[in-house]
């Protein structure tokens, strides 16, 4: 099972940028290329959240014809942007209000993707209640036989940069033990901090994925909220004997070459 995952596209209006500087877009249209020219060599698209910028009709429509090439499904979860009336309606989620989170259950033949809902309208820190929690208990224990993912916006560890931890996630604490009582759990991927970071959390691998807008500086410590020229990015997580494999993908015009040590192609002794 190879996975892509996206995150944090803060798709705006036209002619209207992020942190004063970015395109969004750009780099989203660039990780929809990647993905269209890997076709089926990828199983499944998360997106997981913050997909646009205001939570407004109109940047749903964008975001909509940005992603439309993709030929995988595509599984959104919601981020603190996000508007989830939006999210249900354009995405085919479970109905319900606002004040309703949108957590789900999408399997995927051999693996199981548990979907949280993070998110508190108005607010952009994270919180899991207890009926989340016990929700995500009872739907990780009815599939023992296959390894689960979890997915959600707001990771369940701390960054460590001071300005982005002002808005984490409330119930971490529960959401590992109960991820430890269960240990076909492959992963927690999530997104919301706009950089590459993992950490083990209920003794797996947790992965909060990079932009494909624009990337926080990863400068630990205090000080204010800080971007950097970083290239967007995406992830590509492999699931092999029940464990996820990481890859960073950086959207950015690149040179690739074959040295001259290299092993043709074919030959596993070479290199």
């Amino acid at each position: 099972m190879r996975i892509a995952q996206i995150s944090d596209c803060h798709v705006t209006a036209p002619g209207e940028l992020v942190a004063d500087r970015i395109d969004p877009t750009a780099g989203l249209a660039r990780a929809v290329d990647h993905l269209v020219a890997l076709g089926d060599e990828v199983d499944v698209v998360l997106a997981t959240g913050d997909l646009v910028n205001d939570g407004r009709p109109g940047e749903y429509d964008r975001l909509e014809a940005l992603l439309a090439p993709l030929p995988q499904r595509v599984v959104v979860v919601p981020g603190n942007h996000d508007d989830r009336g939006e999210l249900r309606r354009r995405f085919g989620l479970p109905p319900g209000g606002a004040d309703q989170p949108i957590d789900r259950v999408v399997d995927l033949g051999d693996v199981r993707l548990v979907c949280l809902d993070t998110t508190t309208p108005g607010r952009n820190d994270g919180r899991l209640t207890i009926d989340q929690l016990t929700w995500l208990d009872t739907h990780l224990a009815e599939r023992i036989d296959v390894p689960a993912i979890v997915v959600q916006h707001h990771p369940p560890f701390a960054s460590g940069i001071a300005a982005m931890d002002r808005f984490a996630l409330d119930g971490t604490d529960i959401e590992a033990d109960i991820v430890r009582r269960h240990r076909h759990v492959a992963g927690l991927l999530a997104g919301h901090y706009h950089r590459p970071i993992a950490r083990a959390v209920g003794g797996t691998l947790a992965f909060a994925c990079p932009s494909t807008a624009v990337q926080l500086l990863g400068r630990l410590g205090r000080g204010p909220t800080t971007y950097a020229d970083d290239p967007p990015a995406y992830a590509l997580h492999e699931l092999v004997d029940d464990a996820l494999t990481t890859h960073v993908v950086q959207l950015r015009d690149t040179d690739e070459w074959v040295p001259s040590w290299a092993a043709p192609p074919g030959d596993v002794n070479g290199a």
